[in-house]
């Protein structure tokens, strides 16, 4: 008996205990490949062997909506997965779903969509699953896919393009928005265009942005930017971490409305002069300042500089800094910074004889370090540290990045920054590390590491 090259050669229907209402098993019988390209059933001593594996399939003709109706309550992601190879291992769909991997298996082969392939015990009792396979009616789900994937990757495509077109238009044509920022969010254009794979939600974002700025189109919030262009109001709850994570400057995200004026926090000996007044700064706090004050220049009075990218953690520096014998200075950017606060930092780094960049430990941190540090003057750039919060024993450990992440390219992109050995470390953690919990700990560290 010979069976087709590329199908498994099942046998006849066998009935085992602990096999699943609504599915039937069938042996797979072992072959082997002939001359003529067909497969032999094995035999030995004219005996065939002995049966190890089954293949669980539908007992009934399935529904064709079937697999339709299984994933509309799926997590994103969950229809790749299963149509994304023509077989996987137990292993990997245990990785992927958990607790949840035999009964959402169970019904994949209810719906028709998969095989799946299980051991057979010595008492001819259901065993271990080892992969699954998409059958024919799964490989024309696949097929779909590919092919709504392909039309999609090419409306997103051309939709960076016309962005990156809006943006050109803007830098020939300058107005109240930094050049800088606007080449800033070319540049993530343009990284988006170059993905193996495309990142669907931060291009729909980066495009919108590009769009609203164009247009001169300004929200009253978040949730109104997602309402305009989702018609719902939390699809894009997260936009301002997403931008943040692009390299987009904060002064973007302000100029349509995202968040309130650009302001850069100031704390500790600094002094801050306009004109002819000047206000030393000393035991007020973080003071909060227009990053567009008119004629602004601040003065160091200390030898260190400290650059914090969140409120909360730039407050907790000053707090356990202050009553040193010579406290630092303290700079609070508030995310990826605009051209104006840059050159704020630039002029106060240019005083000091020790400056610490402290951003979070993620992808949108080694962004915001990049961009502090290429403002730097070469003198004050031998000066700087880029430090890794992460690496403070003491972080509090956050889920890790999906598998298919964007991040992940992004981040290997950053080794060849000066926050390379930044983006090292998170690649090897794996999950982002907030600076809220452990700042303190890590410039304290950095502070007594350093020589006199």
């Amino acid at each position: 008996m010979t069976a087709t090259t590329g199908q498994p050669h099942h046998g006849p229907v066998v009935h085992l205990a602990d096999t699943p209402p609504g599915l039937t098993a069938r042996f797979v019988q072992r072959t082997r490949r002939q001359e003529n390209g067909t497969r032999r059933i094995v035999r030995t001593g004219g005996r065939r062997l002995r049966d190890t594996h089954v293949d669980l399939q539908p007992s009934t003709p399935p529904d064709p909506a079937a697999f339709d109706q299984l994933l509309a309550f799926r997590r994103h992601g969950d229809r790749s997965f299963i149509l994304g190879a023509s077989t996987r291992t137990w292993t990997t769909v245990k990785a992927r779903f958990g607790d949840d991997a035999w009964p959402f298996t169970v019904e994949l082969i209810r719906a028709g969509t998969i095989t799946l392939r299980c051991e057979v015990t010595n008492d001819l009792t259901l065993g271990a699953p080892t992969r699954w396979y998409l059958t024919t009616a799964g490989r024309g789900h696949a097929r779909l896919a590919r092919e709504a994937r392909d039309v999609q990757n090419q409306r997103l495509a051309h939709a960076l393009q016309r962005a990156r077109a809006d943006i050109g238009s803007l830098l020939a044509q300058p107005g109240d928005i930094a050049l800088d920022d606007l080449q800033r969010l070319d540049e993530a254009l343009a990284r988006e265009l170059d993905r193996p794979v495309l990142a669907h939600k931060r291009i729909a974002l980066l495009t919108a942005l590009a769009d609203d700025l164009c247009q001169g189109t300004r929200h009253t919030s978040t949730r109104a930017f997602s309402l305009a262009h989702t018609r719902n109001t939390k699809t894009w709850d997260d936009a301002l971490h997403i931008l943040r994570e692009s390299g987009v400057p904060t002064a973007l995200a302000q100029a349509i409305g995202l968040r309130g004026h650009s302001r850069i926090g100031l704390g500790g000996p600094i002094t801050a002069m306009q004109a002819t007044r000047m206000r030393p700064l000393d035991d007020l706090g973080v003071v909060l300042i227009p990053a567009t004050t008119a004629d602004l220049h601040l003065e160091l009075r200390s030898h260190t500089l400290i650059v914090v990218e969140n409120l909360q953690a730039a407050d907790a520096v000053y707090r356990a800094l202050r009553n040193q014998h010579q406290p630092p200075g303290i700079v609070y950017h508030a995310g990826m910074p605009s051209q104006e606060i840059l050159h704020h930092i630039a002029e106060l780094a240019e005083q000091a004889d020790n400056i610490i960049i402290a951003p979070d430990a993620d992808l949108g941190g080694t962004r915001i370090a990049t961009a502090i540090w290429n403002s730097l003057t070469p003198t004050a750039q031998q000066h700087t540290t880029i430090c890794d919060i992460g690496l403070t024993p003491t972080h509090t450990l956050q889920n890790p990045w999906a598998p298919n992440s964007p991040v992940w390219q992004d981040l290997h992109a950053m080794l060849s920054s000066p926050a390379g050995a930044l983006a090292q470390e998170c690649l090897r953690r794996g999950y982002p590390v907030e600076q809220e919990g452990c700042i303190v700990e890590t410039v304290l560290a950095l502070l007594n590491t350093k020589p006199p």
